[in-house]
Order: structure tokens, then C-alpha cells, then sequence
């Protein structure tokens, strides 16, 4: 799917328009979905509307495997179309970015405490990807390498740290997830496999099944290869990554590709965090589990799990919301929230599967219902940023 290119607004002219469309929606503002390209191929199951056949790939690319949901992040890629990454808001007859809008009306969007400390960004990036193929073996630096290598890393600003939950769809026909280093790997060995490519760099990974309705939490610095499982991830607000692999799609990837920022891939590999990588008990420690969620002020006909607990990091959290009546939620502070199964009504407008919304800081903070009309469940995402 080819990204349309989305002429910039004219930001001086947004404000007026920004004010009456909070004011219209309730400050739970509805967003375009937003389909990103990546170097590898899709599985033909984010614009699918039943999810009953197995994968098959787009015969020829580009392609546009992501979906970005609430972003504020420009994707980067080696050839760039201008917008590629940002989330728009579903305003008829303009095109109004969820950046500008945060940069416009941050005090109404996220609040004056997170506003002060991250606008114009939400400080998330959450997303939906749909491989074919096992993504190739990569890690993402962390926090501190990405600030004081700017050298390396601009204009990234962040690591990047991420966790996945695998959804209820055709896994396709590798549906493991190899994360970390085998202990006693060194760089040389792995260097090595690098250039050998395929199992001889796997043989260095162990690796995890994608069971449905579970997860896996990768903190920076950890390489991991994807497996062809639909998954939904939450990650820091970044685009930085290194490959440890030389070959997508039977093709040779260059070096701007494989380890943007790097002359060569020795020095890329100098920011993997290696005791971390390298943990005997990784495959254990990093698996998550939704837990349900004992709140009293949310109540109803439904139920909430942490499928991303606050209590793994500090940077992101997210929730599973599954609703066979009428639902009332409270929430402290502005999240994006993702449809993902079934009809029903938010706050009496209609919603159906694939509607994405952002729900501001104002809205959060006051009971808000998610109402089931349709026969099946009704499954929503909640994805919540930092503390201010």
C-alpha cells in the first residue's frame, strides 16, 4: 500500500479549527489510520476484514506492514516521504497532524503537567505489524547511547524499548520470537554469524513460541527477530535500530539500511547491552501475562487486563479492554485507544473494528463508556505514556 503524501496545514490557521473539533468530539478525538513502510513484507492481514486465511505477502513492494497507532513519530527511512509516521486526526477537508495538534492545544490534549515536559510529542509509539517473514535479527540502542551519540543516532533522541502482545489472527509459519544471546556469546562470535547469515546467527538466540493473548517485553539494547505472528506493540517514541542481518526478502540490504549512523557494523554492535542479552533466565523473566485489572472505577459489563503492566517499565503501559454490555472507565491521565473486535458505541457515537481515537487528558479523567451493540465482543486497546 503506497503512503499518501499529506501536504502540511498551515499551522497559524489550525487553532480556531483544533478548538471546535475538541469541543465537538468531547476531547476524545478520532484519528486516520496510519499505514507506515518497512523493509520487510506484509502478511495481508492489517486491511483484511475477517481474519480467517492464512498470510500471503504483497507480490511486490513497497510495503506497508506497520500500523502506527497516535504517533507523533516520523518513520525513518531511506527514502523519505514527508509526514511518513505522523498521525492525523480524521477531520474532514484538513490535515491536521496529532503533533500540531499537541503543539497548538497541549494543555487540552495531555495536560498541563505532560504538556510542559513533552509537548508537541506523546511520548509513546504504539503499533500493529503484520510480517510475512520473521523480521531480521536487530536491537534498538538505549536511552543514554542514543543521547550522548548523537553522532550515531540523530535525529533520534531516545532508545528504544518495546514490548509485544500477540493477537488472535493466522500466526503464519514462524511463529517464534529468538530474543537475546546465548550466555558466553562474544562480539566476536557474533560478528561471525553475522556474516554467515541465517541459522549460524540464530543457533546464538534462544527463542520463545507467540502464544495468543500473551506477550514479551524486550528492554533496549537486546537483540530479538521477530516471528510471523500479528502482533501489537508498545514502544518508546523512536525510530533507531541496527540490523544484525545482511539479507530481507532473498535481497542485500546496504549499510545505511542494515546500521544507519555506523561506518561499519563492529562499531554498531559496541551498543548492545550484553550482560542483559546475555541473562540464562530471559526467556522467563521478560514473558508477560494480561493481568486483570481490580479498579473499582471501572465497572460494568466487561473487563480490563494489563497486557503491558506499568510495573515492567517506566516508559509506556498499555491495557486489554473486552466488553459484552455497557463499560464505564476512568483513567488519570490522555491515552490512545485502539479498536480492535466487534461494534459498539463510545460515549453513544458509533465505533467498529479499526477505529483508533485519542482520548484527552480532560476526557480521561471523567467517566466515559465503551457500550457493546454488536453480536460478537467487543475489544478494545488502551496505550498510556510516561508519568508527567
Amino acid at each position: 500500500m503506497e503512503q499518501t503524501k499529506i501536504p502540511a496545514a498551515d499551522i497559524r490557521d489550525l487553532g480556531p479549527k483544533l478548538d471546535s473539533f475538541l469541543d465537538q468530539t468531547g476531547g476524545i478525538l478520532p484519528l486516520r489510520p496510519n499505514y507506515v513502510r518497512r523493509y520487510y513484507r506484509d502478511g495481508g492481514r492489517l486491511l483484511a476484514k475477517a481474519y480467517s486465511a492464512i498470510p500471503v505477502p504483497s507480490e511486490v513492494g513497497p510495503w506497508s506492514p506497520e500500523r502506527w497507532i497516535a504517533s507523533t513519530v516520523t518513520a525513518y527511512n531511506p527514502e523519505p516521504i514527508t509526514g511518513e509516521g505522523l498521525s492525523f486526526l480524521d477531520l474532514a477537508g484538513n490535515n491536521i497532524s496529532l503533533r500540531d495538534a499537541i503543539s497548538l492545544r497541549g494543555d487540552r490534549i495531555l495536560g498541563p503537567a505532560m504538556a510542559a515536559r513533552y509537548a508537541p510529542d506523546f511520548p509513546l509509539l504504539s503499533k500493529v505489524f503484520d510480517p510475512f517473514d520473521p523480521i531480521v535479527f536487530h536491537f534498538h540502542s538505549r536511552d543514554g547511547d542514543v543521547q550522548n551519540f548523537p553522532e550515531h543516532f540523530a535525529p533520534n533522541t531516545r532508545g528504544k524499548e518495546e514490548a509485544y502482545y500477540f493477537l488472535r489472527a493466522p500466526k503464519g509459519r514462524m511463529p517464534y520470537t529468538h530474543v537475546g544471546l546465548r550466555p558466553g556469546v562474544t562480539k566476536q562470535e557474533l560478528s561471525r554469524a553475522i556474516e554467515l547469515g541465517g541459522d549460524d546467527l540464530l543457533d546464538l538466540s534462544p527463542a520463545v513460541a507467540q502464544a495468543y493473548d500473551q506477550g514479551f517485553h524486550v528492554p533496549a539494547g537486546i537483540p530479538h527477530r521477530p516471528g510471523t505472528a500479528l502482533t501489537l506493540e508498545l514502544q518508546q517514541p523512536s525510530d533507531v535500530y541496527t540490523h544484525l542481518e545482511w539479507y530481507s526478502n532473498g535481497k542485500r540490504m546496504s549499510a545505511e539500511e542494515t546500521h544507519p549512523g555506523f561506518s561499519n557494523m563492529e562499531q554498531a554492535l559496541d551498543f548492545i547491552d550484553w550482560e542483559a542479552s546475555e541473562d540464562p533466565h530471559i526467556l522467563d523473566k521478560y514473558r508477560l501475562v494480561p493481568q486483570p485489572v481490580s479498579d473499582r472505577q471501572q465497572r460494568g459489563e466487561g473487563e480490563e487486563a494489563w497486557i503491558f503492566p506499568p510495573t515492567i517499565t517506566q516508559k509506556f503501559s498499555g491495557k486489554r479492554v473486552r466488553v459484552t454490555g455497557t463499560f464505564e472507565m476512568l483513567e488519570q491521565k490522555a491515552y490512545a485507544m485502539l479498536i480492535w473486535q466487534g461494534e459498539g458505541e463510545l460515549n453513544g457515537n458509533p465505533v467498529r473494528a479499526g477505529d483508533e481515537f485519542f482520548v484527552t487528558e480532560s476526557q480521561a479523567r471523567v467517566p466515559h463508556r465503551l457500550k457493546n451493540t454488536g453480536t460478537d465482543l467487543l475489544e478494545s486497546f488502551k496505550f498510556f505514556p510516561p508519568e508527567a
